[in-house]
């Protein structure tokens, strides 16, 4: 089956960009959803101890969120990383139920596509850090780049996991 829902309605920039993120967030629901907890928790690779699916799913819930509550929009950082713990969302994916991982990340992507639907794209980062002055356009094209590295991660962790494979 050929998935078509990276094609947008409209061919203007906000509705082409807002249809690639929503597609790479699906994406990324799809190659998680079904997975048990085990295999959804299981990280086949000895050198990366932290890469199970749920945890990438985590990581992407809180980049999504750190990116456009705090640095878009100049609000409350509340990532659970910190210079001590600098791979803490990972871990947390790894304590979740992976029902939860899923429903949480498509909350935070829909509070991203609402936000996104709506913000000038040229309004400059009121966050802190980093301290160049990126767009609400770039953070957006940055959040699909995220979401769709992460993505090709994603679909080596299923198909170890039980083999399948597709978009």
């Amino acid at each position: 089956m050929t998935r078509t829902d990276d094609i947008p309605e409209a061919y203007d920039e906000r509705s082409v960009l807002l249809q690639m993120l929503h597609y790479t967030q699906d994406t990324a629901v799809m190659k998680v959803s079904g997975l048990s907890q085990e295999l959804a928790r299981a990280a086949p690779l000895p050198t990366s101890p932290l890469m199970s699916a749920a945890n990438v799913l985590n990581h992407l819930r809180w980049v999504e969120r750190s990116w456009v509550t705090a640095d878009l929009l100049g609000g409350v950082d509340d990532r659970p990383w910190t210079k001590e713990r600098p791979d803490a969302e990972m871990e947390e994916g790894s304590t979740l139920p992976i029902e939860d991982v899923i429903e949480l990340y498509e909350q935070e992507a829909a509070r991203t596509r609402a936000v996104f639907a709506e913000v000038d794209l040229d309004l400059v980062r009121q966050g802190e850090l980093p301290a160049q002055p990126v767009t609400a356009r770039w953070i957006l094209l940055h959040l699909i780049e995220e979401t769709a590295r992460h993505n090709g991660h994603l679909d080596i962790l299923r198909e170890l996991a039980d083999g399948s494979t597709g978009d």
